[in-house]
């Protein structure tokens, strides 16, 4: 109803009904010969132009896309006689728009309480819903907006039909468009209590069916195809909510998803997801909710739908995306072929070590321990102890994957020169030549790598076969490239290979091979910090020893073996020499089962032919 003010009503009823019927009906012409005066020399044109632009309805820079031709169409009013207006009896149509949602526009609205026209539109409407959304007033025009293009198009029909309590028709713009978002801290703290009241936590639900719909939100535009509405949703999820299973998105037109990469992240729990009637249109927007372990999907009312030929091809895109998917827009499916999908299988805590003989602990431990403080000291030259006289040794890098050459990523230019990575050096002679043969080429290349400290911690090494014959070792960790007297110095990780073989009274390294790359940012949070609840396998009482010229040699010499290792080393004698048990066994004693040593001399001995036949047979 219209505010009254004292007795009367307000003046701006009065002012607008100053014309008389005579005058609305009055006919407006453009003669010639008035430029200079003329009968009609001093008239007052001001009376007819105020009619003359409320007759055509002149949109006052409230509706989108408004431009000059629109006011000349042939959808407007039927023209006058002597007006250059165009004729013609067919309104003008209201499109449907690519969002369907529309602006409403009341001129003069604001002479009118919301609560009158909430329930006029309401009887209007009817039986369609009427949910305005940012209800707002700029100046004298009431501005919101609708999310149905039945609701927009009857709104659109009712313009200049409905006369209001002055005597006035209600005049009603419509034009597709939504409003901007401004999502301050107030709206996130409204979208949080709307959030609360849809939350069952009994069954770890939460129901945003039509969010931006919410009666507590009609004052704010919070629609979730926004992406920084939901965005925020997924935001307030993972810091009041994380442990959530269930989501229900539909109704809210969501076109992307592409956007939300870290939903798995923050809401790890999430098994049931229904996203039906939105407007996502391709199944690769679903690629960023992958890693989620949803049994529960619902996709029905997406355009995607429409795209698959057959129901098995459809399931099987699904799948794809989420293995463990069970039910599928309300149906079941048949369990899929995985062994992870009918029971929960989790995987054993990480060790930092991995031993395939327990024997090998002492002298892995050991060796990491002595080989990487020479490694990191400014002499490499003791190394020279720790390679075979032909020892061969290959140096490879890269960068990690996404991580390339960036400004802020640091390079691994020195490295590049000696790189052999097969990818890049086709090559094969210069392959060779890259190659590093001998221990005194192969330490050469140690000392002139850069300076180094490696983080102990950080640490894996993994004894993948131990027999007195050989040993293969594969270790990596991460560490700091010293140059010179930087704040802060690269951060590289590296990867070693390392075949170790008996030499003399110990063992060395016959082949390696060196990866070097740059820390991911993940790797780079834990370096050069010592882990917790690290798993270690327990140590045997020491029983390696250093033995060496000189101090800090990394010679391994391994411990006295024991009765299995015996066993094994005397099997190993007679599969290499042929003689049987009993003789490899009397070989390996004489030599302190030195194996090494013990195939030496078997083979000095048998070639002077003074090894009797019957040790050959068995």
């Amino acid at each position: 109803m219209p505010r009254q003010h004292g007795n009367r009503q307000d003046t701006w009823v009065q002012k607008d009904d100053r014309y008389s019927r005579a005058d609305r009906d009055r006919r407006v012409t453009f003669k010639q010969n008035n430029r200079h005066g003329g009968k009609n020399k001093g008239r007052d044109w001001s009376g007819a132009l105020r009619e003359h632009l409320q007759d055509e309805d002149i949109d006052m820079g409230f509706s989108a896309g408004s431009s000059k031709t629109n006011r000349y169409n042939n959808g407007g009013r039927k023209g006058r006689k002597g007006s250059p207006m165009p004729t013609g009896n067919v309104k003008r149509k209201l499109l449907e728009g690519p969002t369907n949602w529309y602006r409403v526009s009341l001129p003069h609205g604001d002479k009118y309480e919301k609560n009158f026209l909430l329930k006029l539109f309401v009887d209007k409407l009817a039986p369609l819903p009427f949910w305005p959304i940012a209800w707002q007033v700029y100046g004298s025009t009431v501005m919101f907006y609708v999310d149905d293009f039945k609701v927009a198009e009857k709104l659109f029909n009712l313009s200049r039909t409905v006369q209001m309590p002055n005597g006035f028709n209600l005049i009603i713009r419509v034009h597709p468009g939504c409003p901007n978002v401004d999502m301050t801290p107030s709206v996130k703290e409204k979208m949080k209590l709307v959030m609360a009241k849809r939350y069952n936590d009994v069954t770890k639900a939460l129901d945003l069916t039509k969010f931006h719909a919410d009666p507590d939100l009609q004052d704010c535009f919070c629609a979730l195809f926004k992406p920084i509405v939901l965005l925020a949703v997924i935001d307030i999820i993972a810091e009041n909510i994380p442990q959530l299973e269930a989501l229900n998105l539909q109704d809210n037109r969501i076109q992307l998803l592409n956007f939300a990469k870290k939903v798995s992240k923050k809401i790890p729990n999430l098994k049931i997801l229904h996203i039906g009637n939105n407007k996502v249109r391709e199944i690769s927007e679903l690629d960023s909710l992958q890693g989620l372990p949803i049994v529960e999907l619902v996709l029905d009312g997406n355009p995607l739908c429409d795209k698959f030929r057959d129901q098995p091809s459809y399931i099987s895109e699904v799948r794809k995306r989420f293995p463990k998917c069970l039910k599928l827009d309300g149906q079941d499916l048949p369990p899929p072929i995985s062994f992870d999908i009918v029971e929960e299988h989790h995987l054993p805590a990480p060790c930092p070590m991995y031993l395939c003989h327990e024997d090998g602990n002492v002298i892995v431990r050991q060796f990491l321990q002595q080989y990487f403080q020479i490694y990191d000291s400014d002499n490499r030259q003791p190394l020279l102890q720790a390679y075979h006289e032909h020892a061969s040794f290959s140096f490879t890098m890269g960068y990690p994957y996404g991580y390339g050459k960036e400004k802020n990523v640091p390079w691994l230019n020195w490295y590049q020169t000696d790189n052999r990575n097969l990818l890049r050096v086709q090559d094969s002679d210069r392959r060779f030549k890259l190659l590093k043969q001998g221990q005194l080429a192969v330490v050469s290349f140690l000392q002139d790598m850069p300076n180094t400290k490696h983080d102990m911690h950080s640490f894996t090494a993994d004894l993948t076969l131990f027999t007195p014959l050989m040993l293969c070792l594969t270790v990596t960790g991460m560490f700091k490239e010293l140059k010179g007297s930087q704040k802060n110095p690269p951060l590289r990780y590296f990867f070693r290979t390392l075949v170790i073989v008996p030499a003399g009274t110990g063992f060395c390294i016959s082949n390696e091979v060196l990866y070097v790359t740059n820390a991911t940012p993940d790797q780079s949070v834990e370096a050069f910090k010592t882990p917790i609840n690290v798993i270690t396998p327990p140590q045997p009482a020491p029983a390696a020893s250093i033995s060496s010229p000189g101090p800090s040699v990394p010679v391994i010499v391994p411990s006295i073996p024991d009765d299995a290792m015996k066993q094994e080393m005397v099997k190993q004698m007679s599969l290499q020499s042929g003689m049987n048990l009993e003789w490899s066994l009397k070989c390996l004693e004489e030599t302190q089962w030195d194996y090494q040593k013990a195939s030496l001399v078997f083979q000095k001995l048998n070639s002077e032919g003074i090894v009797p036949p019957e040790a050959f047979v068995k």
